[in-house]
């Protein structure tokens, strides 16, 4: 297993989990053009190493992600609004990745969680957060609109008229507020963080990787319609009972 070297997040694996840090700590760790490219090669990792078995995203030091680095803000704009968009596309493509890879991704909030920051949990499957944890889309208060997905999964998380209130306000959340509207799956004490979310992981683990990469990707389909969503349930069905009777010895 080689494990890659980035220059803005760091993997680290333990038992089957890869720990991934974005490791940007003295900027708390906000996103630069080189942590969005390099999300592209975390999502390569996860998906094609067989050792990982779950992948849980954090951040290293006291936040999750303080959001898009505004001192690197100059190397995203510039005057041709055509390369600007496909600069976004390119990075939705990468968060989207995560959502595409049949594993699961565990975001674990150890502190703030604003603007990309929010977005990138949002991909994640899981979300646990610290309580000393905040989030928000803050991009309305700058004239900007919100745009790596935050506007199409919030509202699958938590209804469209909270997430309106949330996108189109501006505002922050506490943990205790995001765990109310049902933001995240879980709120502990900072010490316990770690632990709960480890001990999650390794619950996934024990179940079959292919019923819960299956079970993952049909509830990621679930919009498409009953009847469409009801045929890909029976042919996840045969997929998981056939992988089942192999491990059975029973084919």
């Amino acid at each position: 297993m080689q494990i890659p070297e980035m220059e803005t997040i760091a993997i680290e694996m333990e038992n089957g989990i890869a720990w991934i840090y974005l490791d940007r700590p003295e900027k708390l760790n906000a996103m630069s053009p080189t942590m969005f490219w390099e999300y592209e090669t975390v999502a390569d990792f996860v998906r094609d190493e067989p050792e990982v078995k779950v992948a849980v995203l954090t951040g290293r030091g006291r936040a999750f992600s303080a959001g898009i680095d505004l001192g690197a803000v100059q190397s995203f704009t510039g005057d041709d609004p055509h390369k600007f968009r496909n600069m976004i596309r390119r990075i939705q493509r990468n968060f989207r990745a995560f959502e595409r890879i049949e594993k699961p991704f565990i975001a674990m909030v150890n502190g703030h969680a604003l603007g990309a920051g929010t977005e990138i949990i949002l991909a994640c499957d899981f979300i646990f957060a610290s309580t000393e944890a905040t989030f928000g889309l803050l991009e309305v208060n700058v004239g900007l609109t919100v745009d790596l997905g935050g506007t199409q999964r919030l509202p699958r998380y938590i209804g469209i008229h909270r997430a309106k209130e949330i996108i189109m306000t501006g505002k922050r959340i506490d943990a205790a507020e995001a765990d109310r509207i049902g933001l995240v799956n879980e709120v502990l004490p900072p010490e316990e963080l770690k632990p709960r979310v480890t001990e999650f992981a390794e619950h996934l683990m024990s179940l079959s990787p292919v019923a819960v990469g299956l079970c993952k990707r049909l509830v990621d389909s679930s919009g498409g319609g009953i009847d469409a969503g009801l045929e890909l349930e029976a042919q996840a069905q045969n997929l998981a009972y056939l992988y089942l009777m192999e491990k059975m010895g029973l084919k």
